[in-house]
Formats: structure tokens, sequence, C-alpha cells
């Protein structure tokens, strides 16, 4: 049986962090084009970039989260406990 060790969580660490890059940079250009259009203010853009991203977030940490578990049960030749 492998152990989830450092390097298993890395090769996560990084996966998430390339995954949130190529979603943040675009989504940031179009939100802060939206701020600008609605000619919000800095608080108000800040609260709207951040609620919007802790959104993105947390989406896109459960599902890469939840890839990298059926991966390591698989390699294990366990079952998925969940659908």
């Amino acid at each position: 049986m492998q152990e989830y060790n450092l390097w298993h969580a890395f090769k996560e660490a990084f996966a998430d962090t390339g995954i949130a890059f190529l979603i943040n940079v675009p989504l940031n250009f179009v939100l802060v084009a939206f701020a600008f259009r609605m000619e919000m203010s800095a608080f108000w853009t800040s609260v709207m970039l951040t609620s919007i991203f802790t959104v993105f977030a947390l989406t896109r940490k459960t599902y890469l989260r939840l890839h990298f578990h059926k991966r390591m049960l698989k390699k294990q030749g366990n079952t998925l406990p969940y659908a």
C-alpha cells in the first residue's frame, strides 16, 4: 500500500496552483473590467473580487481534492465510499 507523502502533496498543490492561475488571471481581467464599467469604488471592487475568488477557490479545491483522493484509492485497489 502506497502512503500519501510529501511528493503526493506537492503534486496536488502544484496542480491546484496551476489550475488556479489559469482560471484566476482571465477571471480577474473580466471582473476588474466589470467593476470599472459599473464605476464601483475600491472597497466594493475588493469585496466583489474576494467573494467571487473565494467561491471559485472552494469549488476548485473540493473537486481537485476528490480527484486526487479517487486516484489514490484506485492505485490502492480500494473502492470509493462516495458517488
